[in-house]
């Protein structure tokens, strides 16, 4: 499934990566990828949680950018992602809201941010609204 997350997210994503001349995804490493951050490619990053590894992902798409942070089971995100429709596929996910005021820009704000809303596939982990993200990946 996490690989299907991320071929879909890099697909709809196809124009602005092409246009980064970034290929594939990097592979997951646990270390941090940076693919061309100075020309606005995307950066993969390991993330340590509590019980477990995920992977980072920043994609930058003009002046903002697409954060998210994927575990075996589910995905932390941004508001850029819709998480209620990956119900639809029976897939955890949650949106975060930067705990700054500021837009999430880096897999840190995301981790910092707050669950702001959570699918029905999510919640069946116990993660609520209000959690960090940290914590709601932590129980993904």
């Amino acid at each position: 499934m996490k690989c299907l997350l991320i071929t879909g997210l890099v697909t709809l994503l196809a124009p602005t990566l092409s246009a980064c001349n970034t290929g594939a995804p990097p592979v997951a490493s646990g270390e941090t990828s940076v693919t061309g951050a100075a020309e606005g490619k995307f950066i993969h990053q390991g993330v340590k949680l509590t019980n477990k590894d995920a992977d980072g992902y920043v994609i930058p798409i003009g002046k903002a950018n697409i954060v998210c942070v994927i575990t075996d089971t589910g995905m932390a995100g941004c508001g850029a992602f819709d998480v209620l429709a990956l119900d639809s596929f029976t897939y955890p996910a949650v949106k975060i809201k930067s705990s700054t005021g500021n837009t999430i820009a880096t897999i840190d704000d995301l981790l910092a941010g707050t669950v702001k809303e959570v699918n029905k596939e999510a919640a069946k982990f116990g993660i609520k609204v209000g959690m960090t993200g940290r914590e709601a990946l932590d129980l993904l």
